[in-house]
């Protein structure tokens, strides 16, 4: 059983993986034809909530099945770690060590690959520190006293604190002679580290030969997921990482992120002027923007998953408990996650419902949208709120539904006891009901039905509990 039929694959994303690995093996085999050299970084971009971690499992999931070499990273769970270099070796490195084969051969070649790969790792540990020094000159203390104090310690012995104390007139005169060693010694790290990244290349580059020699085809897939959960000095280091440690022909890089969050986070390290798109544009070679689920596709599977029945809810309106649900999801932009949420909260309240009578979907719904979105539904204006987006109110088969609340609002405070005669002293009688908007309609069925199922009892209408009954369900957390 695939992956995607084992896990109910509602978002139709199968056929998105098939695209995916079809484009990047024929790009990869069509670029090294052209001669070009270097690594591919594929960059899978969706929203918060859309399913991004649920497609990477997949998609690696279909690259295994495929025969290709592949490892996933999830970077926000190794963000603890101060180089992003080691998360991504850790796992080439497993990758290796697990490799079998019948072919004694291969399998030899696979292990003295990573044996070769295993030592100019640590070698690159130069290349990821500091670099040379920024300027190579004489230091006034007082306009530069942190710089002096850190050259220093490269080149003087004894106390520096002593030798700085006075930081706004000592000078510290470092002779042309100490200059130039100190110049010399950083250009010989740098170019040691040098060499070490071209062996780290080179070796990194026999071992995927070596596994294309045995059981895997080309190209090797490395997938990192929640990249843009990370800490934003984390995430810039791993791009620049992949960018210019692994620049190794057959390696494919596939990155998930919410590509608007990642740009945000670049720009809370360099500046809210920071052109942080074209910064991220420099280190993907294409960017595929994830299909955005159907809705109503998801609520479906959402409600049915509860456990919920269609039966349980009464709408009002001609649009039933589903179409009702998917509407106000669309209306309010929902991602999928807060769908999910969304009809969580329905379920647990419906778990909890020992009325008479059913909900009603077309005042419980929005209000529930409302909440997870921040709204606590505490007072008139954010009940009335909750039935807006933006400066439009919601309407499910042509009803406005903020007009339903208002029209409720002045049964709020009436016992169902006294609800009949309130009705027929505001409304008519029961004929002329008939003649009203549909908001009006909608507003009076729902309070007559009530009457109905509940009969003339001394308690107020249930729309007025439904606020509170929506804050306890919400207290619940997964």
């Amino acid at each position: 059983m695939s992956y995607w039929t084992e896990n109910e694959d509602k978002l139709k994303r199968a056929e998105e993986s098939d695209y995916i690995i079809g484009f990047l093996t024929q790009q990869v085999s069509n670029r090294i034809s052209r001669g070009r050299i270097g690594s591919y970084v594929l960059n899978i971009d969706a929203t918060w909530g859309e399913g991004k971690t649920f497609f990477m499992q997949g998609l690696f999931a279909d690259l295994k099945d495929r025969g290709h070499p592949a490892i996933i990273i999830d970077a926000w769970r190794d963000d603890f770690s101060d180089d992003p270099l080691t998360a991504v070796v850790a796992e080439f490195d497993n990758f290796l060590k697990s490799f079998k084969s019948s072919d004694r051969s291969v399998k030899a070649r696979v292990k003295t690959a990573g044996k070769d790969f295993r030592r100019n790792v640590g070698k690159l540990s130069l290349l990821t520190a500091k670099g040379i020094a920024k300027r190579a000159t004489t230091y006034v203390v007082g306009e530069a006293a942190d710089e002096v104090v850190e050259v220093a310690k490269e080149l003087v012995a004894g106390d520096i604190n002593a030798i700085v104390k006075d930081a706004s007139t000592t000078v510290v005169d470092f002779t042309n002679t100490k200059i130039d060693k100190y110049a010399e010694r950083k250009l010989a790290q740098f170019n040691e580290a040098k060499c070490s990244l071209d062996n780290f290349q080179n070796s990194l580059g026999k071992a995927v030969k070596a596994l294309a020699g045995g059981n895997y085809k080309n190209p090797f897939f490395i997938l990192v997921d929640e990249l843009d959960r990370c800490r934003p000095t984390y995430a810039i280091e791993m791009l620049e990482r992949i960018k210019h440690l692994f620049e190794v022909e057959n390696v494919v890089f596939i990155l998930a992120t919410d590509t608007t969050q990642l740009s945000n986070s670049i720009k809370a390290v360099y500046g809210s002027e920071f052109d942080s798109r074209h910064y991220l544009s420099r280190f993907f070679d294409r960017t595929y923007m994830l299909a955005s689920p159907h809705r109503h596709e998801m609520v479906a599977y959402y409600f049915n998953n509860a456990g919920l029945d269609v039966h349980d809810f009464a709408t009002g309106i001609e649009a039933g408990p589903l179409k009702l649900i998917a509407d106000v999801c669309d209306q309010n932009r929902l991602e999928i996650r807060q769908i999910g949420k969304a009809i969580d909260l329905l379920a647990t309240i419906k778990l909890v419902w020992v009325e008479n009578s059913q909900i009603e979907l077309a005042l419980l719904f929005p209000m529930i949208v409302a909440f997870i979105r921040g709204n606590d539904l505490i007072g008139v204006q954010q009940k009335r709120r909750a039935f807006k987006v933006d400066d439009d109110v919601i309407r499910v088969s042509g009803c406005d539904l903020q007009r339903v609340l208002s029209e409720l609002r002045d049964f709020e405070h009436t016992t169902l006891h006294g609800l009949k005669a309130h009705l027929d002293r505001k409304y008519g009688s029961e004929d002329l009901w008939r003649a009203r908007d549909a908001e009006t309609i909608l507003a009076i069925k729902i309070l007559s039905d009530e009457i109905d199922a509940r009969g003339r009892i001394n308690s107020f209408p249930l729309f007025t509990t439904y606020a509170d009954r929506i804050r306890m369900a919400g207290r619940f957390t997964h």
